[in-house]
């Protein structure tokens, strides 16, 4: 029957040209075909392959606000995840003269992302800590705690942590003595929720009557005076 027939299509130019104003680009799309319905590699056509790009200019830039980045900076973290920054300056085009202007000229265009997240290698196993708690004293020493783990990448507990590198999970606080009020804080509450420490009679307790220290005192106080007044009246009746 012969050879079959494989030609070069072309879809149309697009409309818009890739720049609002100036220069820009129109594009197509360029598919080999045989018979005029089965897609073929680019290579069986013969001939050269059409062009799928033109320039194409949209006039001059006068007065054209734009924003405009630079490059993106170094990622915050060696390993694992960390964050990296760009500048971001707002310019007005005036037929290709560039100038800085207020960013509050731009402000009514989509602000560019000035951050974002990067990851330049996994980290491996690590040791993670939470934050320190409250001082169990306020004055005259006392210590704080925290929890430390040796977690995977995948956040999974993991024993392979250096055991020489152990974060301290627990040191001494607030060493100095009553006797220096300037640098020994006055008693407070630390806690919201004091007052159910002191329902419950937990200020028996060495941490609980520190971190509570002001309900705590003060329930002390009203028992002092409860017991005196509950020791007078007993003297009363017994003259």
């Amino acid at each position: 029957m012969g050879a079959c027939a494989r030609s070069w299509f072309t879809s149309l130019w697009s409309q818009g040209c890739s720049a609002e104003c100036g220069k820009g680009n129109k594009t197509r799309t360029a598919v080999c075909l045989m018979d005029h319905v089965t897609d073929l590699p680019l290579d069986s056509c013969e001939g050269e392959r059409p062009a799928e790009e033109t320039s194409c200019d949209s006039g001059p830039c006068r007065n054209r606000i734009e924003w405009y980045t630079g490059p993106w900076g170094q990622c915050s973290a060696e390993c694992g995840n960390g964050t990296q920054t760009r500048n971001l300056v707002c310019m007005i085009n005036n037929n290709g003269h560039m100038e800085v202007v207020d960013k509050s000229k731009c402000l009514s265009l989509p602000q560019p992302m000035t951050a974002q997240t990067c990851s330049l290698k996994p980290c491996g196993v690590q040791w993670y800590v939470t934050e320190w708690s409250a001082c169990s004293g306020s004055c005259n020493g006392g210590y704080r705690v925290r929890e430390v783990r040796c977690l995977a990448d995948n956040i999974a507990p993991s024993d392979h942590c250096d055991p020489n590198l152990t974060p301290e999970s627990r040191e001494e606080c607030n060493k100095q003595p009553n006797s220096v009020p300037v640098n020994c804080p006055s008693c407070s509450d630390q806690y919201n929720n004091c007052v159910v420490v002191v329902q419950a009679r937990l200020c028996v307790y060495t941490y609980y009557r520190s971190v509570c220290c002001a309900s705590c005192s003060l329930a002390h106080v009203l028992r002092k005076v409860q017991s005196k007044h509950r020791a007078g009246g007993r003297g009363s009746r017994g003259v």
